[in-house]
């Protein structure tokens, strides 16, 4: 023994693995490590056919068939077949990490996971996969990665047909079945399948952002957050929509945009018929059925069902307008807000506004322009007993248009309308001449001044006769002009 401890102080590693280029203080801790090469397994477990490199490894496996749990939890009522285990478990409620990284400042409860940690920095990979070139720091990693070449799922669900290749994965699919969510964020009343979503959870509460982007100031909560950003750097796309050649930094998003082509909606509100492309959208959309709003605003008393409107809501605490206009100056705190001022500088088809490619303008055109389709404008002129000689004020119109000169008594008559017509009795399912409408506007005492092009509204007027005994219905409202080209038959629309 003290033969042992001079050689920690001197540093001397007499015993060499013939395997490696590892040096040990010890020859049993030697021919421990050359197992690892070897594969031998000279202990078995006398209940089972498992077999273990060294002998304590074989006693604690074969307590778990005996049950036997001595080592009891100072903090909570967890018990341990191992001491070992007990007093790593104990640090989770000590917050103890006396193991330190010798390469970074990384601090771990457990010793394996420190050297583990350690090899990322050595780059010492002596594990090679027999099926292709990776190598592996750890033969438990090897192992795993093996199996994704041999199809092998040794881990299979208790409560269904489903098998898995890593045991972590079959326990947190297991959880899927029992309902069991074991990790409950320290701050809030959620809880959590798996460990790490827990802490990536717990990140948006403390602000945490411990991945730094390597090649600009933004910082990630999540590792898998950063690793995408940094693509934008790389300016690197590799996954490509097989529909339209769009391409995307990150699959799970080319996976969503192939939806729009396919129409798929996979994931379905579980207390209503509507369905979604994606799913956190479907979860958003299932807490207004609940109620649930896990989201509060750190500067007042208000909560969200989802964690863009708290942060868009903060915005108005502090100011913050982070979604910057592309063509002036201007800045705003909301992406829809941007998008909406975006307009005024773009030219397209139903609005003017142009694209940089198709998918974005049908997009726009289905989601903006849908709502304005001849049968939504025919619904809103439905069934109203109005005179014919009713007088349409205008005054509201002034709202639409701030700086325009509109006076406040100005009028508009039904009959100055028909007057266009030759036949004063407009016949039930006629349609007017918006070109019409437009001359009549011009010919009033009111001006609506210089219009701009992209803000260009008019008043229609739609008749319609439900039958012979109700008098013509009239109904004034402001619509783009655009949305009119369905509903006009003249040429001049």
């Amino acid at each position: 023994m003290c033969i042992w401890h001079i050689m920690a102080h001197s540093g001397k590693k007499p015993f060499k693995c013939q395997y490696c280029e590892k040096s040990f203080k010890k020859k049993c801790n030697c021919i421990i490590h050359e197992r690892t090469h070897t594969g031998e397994k000279p202990f078995k477990c006398q209940y089972c056919v498992k077999c273990f490199k060294q002998k304590s490894k074989c006693i604690r496996h074969e307590l778990i068939h005996t049950g036997e749990k001595s080592f009891k939890c100072q903090y909570c009522e967890k018990s341990f077949i191992v001491k070992n285990k007990r007093t790593q478990h104990e640090r989770t409620h000590t917050g103890e990490k006396p193991f330190k990284c010798q390469y970074c400042e990384k601090t771990f409860t457990v010793k394996d996971k420190c050297v583990h940690h350690e090899k990322t920095h050595t780059g010492v990979k002596p594990f090679k996969c027999q099926y292709c070139v990776k190598s592996f720091s750890e033969k438990s990693y090897c192992e795993r990665h093996e199996r994704i070449h041999t199809g092998e799922k040794p881990f299979k669900c208790q409560y269904c047909e489903m098998s898995f290749i890593v045991k972590d994965k079959c326990i947190q699919h297991e959880r899927t079945h029992t309902g069991e969510k074991p990790f409950k964020c320290q701050y809030c009343k959620m809880c959590f399948i798996v460990k790490d979503k827990c802490i990536q959870h717990e990140r948006t509460h403390t602000g945490e952002k411990p991945f730094k982007c390597q090649y600009c100031i933004k910082r990630f909560s999540e590792k898998s957050y950063c690793k995408q950003h940094e693509k934008i750097h790389a300016e690197e796309k590799p996954f490509k929509c097989q529909f339209c050649g769009k391409c995307f930094i990150q699959k799970s998003k080319c996976i969503q945009h192939e939806r729009t082509h396919t129409g798929e909606k996979p994931f379905k509100c579980k207390y209503c018929e509507k369905c979604f492309i994606v799913r956190s959208n479907c979860i958003v959309h299932e807490r207004r059925h609940t109620g649930e709003r896990p989201f509060k605003c750190q500067y007042c008393e208000k909560s969200f069902i989802g964690n863009k409107h708290c942060k868009q809501h903060e915005r108005t605490h502090t100011g913050e307008e982070p979604l910057k206009c592309k063509y002036c100056e201007k800045s705003f705190s909301e992406k829809r807000a941007c998008l909406r001022h975006e307009w005024i500088h773009t030219e397209g088809q139903l609005c003017k506004k142009s694209f940089s490619d198709k998918s974005n303008c049908l997009h726009n055109e289905k989601r903006i322009h849908a709502s304005f389709s001849d049968q939504s404008i025919k619904t809103e002129f439905q069934d109203e007993d109005i005179s014919s000689g009713t007088r349409l004020s205008l005054q509201y119109v002034k709202k639409e248009f701030q700086d325009e000169d509109l006076s406040p008594g100005t009028r508009l008559s039904l009959q100055s309308i028909k007057k266009e017509f030759q036949d004063e009795d407009i016949s039930p399912g006629s349609k007017l001449s918006l070109q019409s409408i437009k001359k009549e506007f011009q010919d009033e005492e009111s001006t609506l001044g210089t219009m701009k092009q992209n803000h260009f509204y008019t008043e229609a007027i739609v008749k319609k006769e439900s039958n012979d005994n109700i008098a013509p219905k009239v109904r004034s409202k402001i619509y783009p002009v655009a949305m009119f080209r369905n509903v006009f038959t003249d040429d001049d629309v």
